[in-house]
């Protein structure tokens, strides 16, 4: 696929170089995104048709998906998979995946997975609101697709994200969340994760998928990618939510660390 980060890319291994030394392994390295500001926030993505309710959400929905799923099958050939038989157990139940966040095209790694266990068309993500301003061919197939703008704002994240969520997850579902935020572009190690994929996880009773994306270029120089899978990670029900969330988000770090280039 064409990197359409190339000439960002010497700026971005500086950032990342940069924080790596400054010991913040969360933070933005990518120039230029799009900082949204409270307008913003309130026209786009308060209002943003989170469920494609809208008769206009739904008909780009199609298209969406089967751009993305074009796409998905263009790169089938380059992806192995490792530990398959750890997610077939949850196959057709609800349950949010974690993956490492190193591409702007590593959905469509996660989406190859989701389809071959039969969720196509059924993958949600959790995103960064500044995404939906995301340029280009890629902002709008984004925009098209199951995605969540996720914003610091309490009264949306209470009455509309958290129980767009819910039903994702109830209507079984796959709910993507990179938990350590930020992209880092074509950085192979793990990063530490943050608790909100666990949060909802435990809030919503559904296990945890934890994948880690590795990669290596062949012979030819092109890039192959495998999909690591852990065992899934359940709550305790006996546990508060609190624990709960520290356990899977302690059990998913320990297994992206034994995958992770050293």
């Amino acid at each position: 696929m064409k990197d359409i980060f190339a000439a960002l890319r010497p700026q971005v291994n500086k950032n990342i170089e940069k924080a790596i030394k400054e010991g913040d392994l969360n933070r933005k390295v990518m120039p230029g995104d799009h900082v949204v500001t409270p307008l913003e926030r309130a026209k786009y993505i308060v209002t943003y048709d989170l469920e494609k309710k809208r008769l206009r959400s739904k008909v780009k929905r199609i298209f969406g998906n089967i751009v993305a799923n074009k796409k998905t099958r263009d790169i089938a050939k380059y992806i192995d998979i490792n530990g398959l038989e750890n997610a077939v157990p949850l196959k057709g139940k609800a349950f949010i995946m974690t993956s490492n966040h190193y591409s702007p095209y590593d959905n469509l790694i996660a989406r190859h997975l989701t389809n071959k266990l039969g969720y196509k068309n059924k993958l949600s993500i959790i995103i960064n609101e500044s995404n939906i301003f995301m340029p280009g061919k890629l902002g709008k197939i984004l925009r098209s697709v199951d995605v969540f703008p996720y914003a610091q704002d309490f009264e949306y994240l209470g009455k509309r994200f958290n129980p767009a969520v819910g039903n994702a997850l109830k209507r079984k579902r796959v709910v993507l969340i990179y938990p350590e935020q930020e992209m880092w572009l074509d950085y192979p190690k793990t990063r530490p994760l943050k608790p909100g994929a666990y949060h909802y996880a435990a809030k919503f009773n559904v296990p945890i998928l934890p994948i880690f994306v590795t990669w290596k270029k062949d012979e030819e120089g092109i890039t192959k990618y495998t999909i690591n899978i852990g065992k899934p990670i359940y709550s305790d029900p006996k546990l508060s939510l609190a624990v709960n969330k520290k356990n899977m988000l302690d059990a998913d770090d320990t297994f992206k660390k034994s995958v992770s280039p050293k």
